[in-house]
C-alpha cells in the first residue's frame, strides 16, 4: 500500500527553465562565419547514475546555439551551418534550421521523423564556387551508426563497423545567399549531437497481469524550457512504443495530463489533473499502487529516490484530502524482480541438484531433485516459493518438474522430439522449443496443467539452438541458424486472453565467420549476455535489448554457461574433457572471474535465467 501523510505545503518552489542570460551571453559568443557556439551549461552532461546534489530536476546539459546563414558564406559554410542547427537543442521548431533552406523545402521538410546518427563526418575541402556559379553540390561523408525513430526507440546497425553515409545536399544562390533546395526527413545528428541533446531513459509500464513492470527504454531530446522530470512523464504519459504497446497495459487512467513538476522540501511534485483520481478505484483499488510504481520506477533514474507526492489540479491526491506520498519503499517492492534480493545459487553435484544460499559448502535441495544421481546439468529454476526445477532428459524428447519441497517428486510437463534447454518466466510457465527439422521448429509452453503450441512465426522456419524468456514475462530471446548464419534474435511475448504470440522479432547479434554462439543467459529483463567463441577464445557481451548499447566482459577462456541475475554473473568453466568442472563469479571490482567453490561443480543456475 502507498503510504499517505498530510501537511502544510512549504516553500513551494516551481521548476522553470535556464535563465535568458545564459542564452544571451552564449550569443556574445558566437564568433563571425560561425555556425554555432557549444556553450556549458553548468558543466557537462551528466548520467543519471550520478550522485544527486541540491534540486535533482536541474541537471547539467550542453547548449548548442544555432545561428542563421550569412550572405556570404560558401556552399560549404552553409551546408556546415545547416547541420549544425539541426543540433541546436534551443530551435525545438528549428526555425534557424529552416532558413539554411529555400522557401518549399523549409516548408515541406519534417524533422521530427526521427535522427540519422553518424559518426567521422566530413564535407570534404572543395574549392570556394566561380563568382558566377548558381548551382552546387556539397556532399556529407561519414559512416551510419544508428537511428532514432519517431517514438524514441533508438536502433544501432546490424554491423559494429556501421555503413556507409554518402548525403548530397544541392544549393541554389540567391539574392540572400546559398540555400539548400532539398533535404530528407528526419534529422541527421553526429554522435556527438545525440549524446549532447538526447538522453536514455526506461519507461515504465504493467505486465499484462498487472503485477510487474516492464521497461521501455526510449531517447529523450533535450528541451532547456523544460524540466526533464517533465519530458519524462509526459513521454510516459504518451504510451509505450510499438514493440510492447499490445503486450503492457498503462495504469495512469485515460485522459490524464501533467500540469507540472516542481521541488518543495526534498520532495518531487508531480501535478495531474483530475482523470488520475480514476486510479483509485481501478484494479479493485489497486490502481492507485500499480499508478505510483510507474511513476517512482521511472522518476527513479532522475531523482535517485527522492520522496514524489502526486497531487491533482494542485490539492492532494485523495477527494479526502489525503496526501499519496510515494517512496522507494513502496514502489520499490511493486515488482520484487526489477531490484531482487540475493537469491540462492543452484548447481549439480554428484548428479544431484544442490543449493548455496551462502557461502560455504552447496547442499542437497530438498525433495527428488537433491537425491538424484544422473541429473542433466542444464536445469532451470523458476521463481516461485519454493521453487521449482526443471530438466531436460538425455535423448532430449522430454522435461521433467519437481517442487524443491521435501515431498516434491518429479512429474513429466512437456513431451517432444529434440527440445532445448527448458526456461521459465515469472508467472511459473515452462517455455521449450521442440525442433521438428532442420529449418523447422514448433514453441511449446507449460502452464501448470497442460503443454500447448504458442504461435512464434519469427522461430518456425529456422534452427532453434536456445530460447530463453526474460525476467519481466514479456521479453524473450533465442538463438537462431538460417541461411544467413547464426543470431541471436529478440522478441515479444503478446497475451491477449487465452492467446498466446510471440511478435515483433529483431536481429541484436549475427556471429562473425568462424564465430559461434555459446551461450546466452538474461542478467536482467532488457540485458542480454551472450557468450561467443571463436579462432581468438571465448567473448562476452551484456547487450542492452532496449537501448541497443553493449558492454564487453572480459572472459576466460574456459567458459561454457553462463548464469545471470542484476550485477551478478555466474560461468560454468570446464577446460578439458578430463579436466573438472568449476563454477566461476565475476568480481566487478577485480574485473576477473574467480570460483565461486573449491570443489568441482556443473551449473550454475539462477532463478530465471
Amino acid at each position: 500500500m502507498i503510504g499517505g501523510r498530510s501537511g502544510a505545503r512549504r516553500g513551494t518552489r516551481a521548476v522553470f527553465g535556464r535563465g535568458a542570460a545564459a542564452v544571451a551571453a552564449a550569443l556574445a559568443l558566437v564568433l563571425s562565419g560561425s555556425a554555432c557556439a557549444i556553450i556549458p551549461m553548468g558543466g557537462a552532461p551528466a548520467s543519471y547514475r550520478d550522485v544527486v546534489k541540491g534540486d535533482p530536476l536541474r541537471r547539467p546539459y550542453v547548449r548548442v546555439i544555432a545561428m542563421p546563414p550569412r550572405k556570404e558564406w560558401t556552399p560549404r559554410q552553409v551546408v556546415a551551418g545547416f547541420l549544425s542547427a539541426m543540433a541546436a537543442v534551443d530551435d525545438p521548431r528549428y526555425a534557424v534550421a529552416r532558413q539554411y533552406l529555400v522557401e518549399e523545402a523549409a516548408r515541406t521538410w519534417r524533422p521530427e521523423v526521427g535522427v540519422t546518427i553518424y559518426d567521422k563526418g566530413t564535407l570534404g575541402d572543395q574549392p570556394p564556387p566561380a563568382e558566377d556559379a548558381t548551382e552546387e553540390t556539397v556532399t556529407l561523408k561519414g559512416t551510419v551508426t544508428g537511428a532514432i525513430d519517431i517514438e524514441g526507440k533508438y536502433r544501432a546497425e546490424a554491423t559494429p563497423q556501421g555503413r556507409a553515409l554518402e548525403q548530397s545536399f544541392r544549393l541554389v544562390k540567391q539574392p540572400q545567399g546559398w540555400r539548400i533546395t532539398q533535404v530528407p526527413d528526419g534529422l541527421l545528428l553526429s554522435e556527438d549531437d545525440v549524446r549532447r541533446n538526447y538522453r536514455s531513459v526506461k519507461l515504465y509500464y504493467l505486465d499484462h497481469r498487472r503485477e510487474g513492470l516492464v521497461a521501455d527504454e526510449v531517447r529523450i531530446p533535450v528541451n532547456p524550457s523544460v524540466d526533464f522530470a517533465e519530458s519524462m512523464l509526459r513521454r510516459l504519459l504518451e504510451g509505450p512504443t510499438s514493440t510492447l504497446s499490445d503486450a503492457v497495459t498503462n495504469a495512469l487512467p485515460a485522459g490524464t495530463e501533467l500540469l507540472g513538476v516542481s521541488t518543495e522540501d526534498d520532495r518531487i511534485i508531480v501535478d495531474l489533473n483530475s482523470a488520475a483520481t480514476n486510479a483509485i478505484s481501478a484494479d479493485g483499488g489497486d490502481g492507485v499502487e500499480a499508478m505510483a510504481a510507474q511513476i517512482g520506477w521511472t522518476l527513479d533514474q532522475l531523482t535517485e529516490r527522492w520522496e514524489i507526492e502526486i497531487r491533482v489540479n494542485g490539492e492532494p491526491f485523495y477527494p479526502s484530502g489525503g496526501s499519496l506520498v510515494v517512496r522507494y519503499d513502496d514502489y520499490g517492492r511493486y515488482d520484487r524482480w526489477l531490484n531482487p534480493e540475493h537469491k540462492p545459487v543452484y548447481l549439480v553435484r554428484d548428479g544431484a541438484l544442490h543449493v548455496l544460499v551462502n557461502e560455504g559448502e552447496p547442499e542437497p535441495v530438498p525433495g527428488a531433485a537433491g537425491r538424484a544421481d544422473e541429473l542433466d546439468p542444464d536445469v532451470a529454476i523458476s521463481g516461485s516459493e519454493p521453487a521449482r526445477v526443471a530438466t531436460l532428459s538425455g535423448d532430449r524428447r522430454s522435461i521433467d518438474v519437481a517442487e524443491l519441497a521435501p515431498n516434491g517428486q518429479w512429474a513429466r510437463w512437456i513431451t517432444g522430439t529434440d527440445l532445448t534447454r527448458p526456461s521459465w518466466d515469472r508467472y511459473d510457465n515452462l517455455w521449450t522449443v521442440d525442433r521438428v527439422g532442420e529449418r523447422e521448429s514448433r514453441v511449446l509452453r507449460h502452464d501448470g496443467t497442460r503443454q500447448t503450441r504458442v504461435a512464434a512465426p519469427w522461430l518456425e522456419a529456422v534452427g532453434v539452438r536456445e530460447m530463453r524468456v526474460a525476467r519481466d514475462g514479456v521479453r524473450v530471446a533465442a538463438i537462431v541458424e538460417d541461411e544467413q548464419g547464426v543470431h541471436v534474435r529478440v522478441g515479444t511475448i503478446l497475451i491477449k486472453g487465452s492467446e498466446t504470440r510471440m511478435v515483433n522479432p529483431r536481429t541484436v547479434l549475427t556471429a562473425a565467420e568462424g564465430e559461434e554462439i555459446v551461450d546466452i543467459v538474461w542478467r536482467d529483463a532488457t540485458t542480454l549476455l551472450v557468450l561467443t567463441g571463436g579462432k581468438a577464445g571465448r567473448g562476452l557481451q551484456a547487450i542492452s535489448v532496449t537501448g541497443g548499447v553493449a558492454e564487453t566482459y572480459k572472459s576466460a577462456a574456459c567458459i561454457n554457461t553462463l548464469s545471470a541475475l542484476g550485477d551478478r554473473v555466474l560461468a560454468g568453466a570446464r577446460c578439458a574433457e578430463d579436466s573438472k568442472p568449476q563454477v566461476l563469479a565475476w568480481d566487478a571490482t577485480k574485473q576477473a572471474w574467480i570460483p565461486l567453490l573449491s570443489a568441482s561443480a556443473v551449473g550454475p543456475r539462477l532463478p530465471l535465467d
